[in-house]
């Protein structure tokens, strides 16, 4: 059964999309953080996972376009996603040191 041309289409504008959200969906976290300069509430852990989570998504990603010759868009978009989280990972690693010099100070 051949699939309408228009509905693939679409199937591949939308998969596009989801990428996209995924990474729109790091900004509000970006901004609590740049505007709370804190990260005292933030599991440093569980960034730590998604950041060997998407280091895996990449190589497989990459190993598949080696493989197989196709599937750029999926390599674009799992390096994406990897570039994100470890700009999200430096951000809570640097306001968690900031915080902790801030208590630092008033105990002294």
């Amino acid at each position: 059964m051949a699939i309408n041309k228009l509905i693939l289409e679409g199937a591949t504008v939308l998969q596009a999309g989801v990428g996209v959200l995924s990474l729109l969906a790091y900004i509000p976290q970006w901004k609590t953080l740049y505007r709370n300069k804190s990260s005292a509430n933030i599991a440093l852990s569980s960034w730590a996972i998604w950041t060997a989570s998407s280091v895996i998504a990449s190589l497989y990603a990459l190993v598949q376009v080696l493989e197989n010759g196709r599937g750029w868009a999926l390599v674009f978009s799992a390096s994406s996603n990897l570039l994100f989280v470890l700009i999200t990972l430096a951000l809570i690693a640097k306001y968690r040191q900031r915080s902790t010099h801030e208590i630092t100070l008033l105990n002294a």
